[in-house]
């Protein structure tokens, strides 16, 4: 009898160990997948709002490399930017998603397309419209515009020149110079088209004039044509008094991404010509263009 107690007695303390065993083998593994699941691991979130349509090339300078939860990584986040290079955003992205490699797809993909108003936005927490001026070759510089560039537009004959018109005291009408006064209407303009020539893309091809693929020509073998139509992004009460000039009074020139906007001055005509100014002469000053870019 007292052998069979000690046996009942043993097999109870092992079945017991055996327990504590597995319920702290249980408890183990939990915590180490909670710690697991816990742990900060690296991903590429969403830094600045990006439009859909961006390429992934441009969207790689609005990403940033931040940690979270590996819980809480998506199996498909990317693990490079340059897993998008290449390719464009397929919808809008918010501040802080997770970047993952499905939100990008190929250029050629028409989902990611953006609509021209997509294109129109907002400058200076002001909303924008995109309206069209016409201009010839000698007016439209040499239909050397591109999308993209950006220009300033003058406006000539605001006043006609002529016996009846009002001149300035002392001035005669054989005295004038210029047969028009040409006066700054706005400066540094974005250009978001040229004909139907816009900056490419998301989804549209590229054919080169003989037919092969291209990422130089555009698809639109008329894209080419109308080269005086520029289609510029500005407020709508710009686009209001562009669409008050006459299309005929127009004027562009072309200016550099970075210059600097900076009151311009109706011509006096009782100044002396620029070249008859010692303190200018030319068009850079005095000095000439030899100081070009020194400052």
């Amino acid at each position: 009898m007292s052998q069979r107690r000690t046996l009942i007695l043993a097999a109870a303390i092992i079945v017991g160990a055996l327990g504590a065993f597995l319920v702290w083998n249980y408890v183990n593994n939990v915590e180490e997948k909670v710690a697991k699941d816990a742990e900060l691991v690296s991903v590429y979130l969403v830094d600045q709002p990006i439009a859909r349509g961006t390429s992934g090339n441009e969207a790689q300078a609005y990403i940033k490399k931040d940690s979270i939860p590996r819980k809480a990584v998506p199996a498909n986040a990317i693990n490079n930017p340059q897993d998008i290079a290449g390719k464009v955003a397929l919808n809008a992205l918010s501040a802080n998603q997770v970047v993952l490699n499905d939100m990008f797809v190929d250029p050629s993909d028409p989902n990611a397309r953006q609509s021209f108003s997509e294109r129109l936005t907002r400058i200076n927490n002001e909303d924008q419209a995109a309206i069209t001026i016409q201009v010839d070759q000698v007016r439209g510089v040499a239909s050397l515009l591109q999308p993209g560039d950006y220009i300033n537009i003058m406006i000539t004959q605001v006043e006609d020149l002529n016996a009846t018109a009002p001149l300035p005291d002392d001035v005669n009408t054989d005295d004038i110079l210029f047969a028009q006064q040409a006066r700054y209407l706005y400066q540094k303009v974005e250009v978001l088209a040229v004909g139907q020539n816009t900056v490419p893309q998301a989804g549209t091809a590229r054919v080169a004039a003989d037919g092969e693929s291209s990422s130089l020509a555009p698809a639109d073998t008329g894209a080419a044509r109308d080269a005086g139509l520029i289609t510029v992004i500005v407020p709508t009460r710009a686009a209001q008094y562009l669409a008050s000039v006459d299309p005929a009074a127009f004027y562009l020139s072309l200016v550099a991404r970075d210059y600097k906007p900076v009151p311009q001055q109706i011509i006096d005509f009782n100044a002396a010509l620029p070249a008859e100014n010692p303190a200018q002469l030319t068009p850079y000053g005095a000095n000439g263009p030899e100081t070009t870019g020194e400052g």
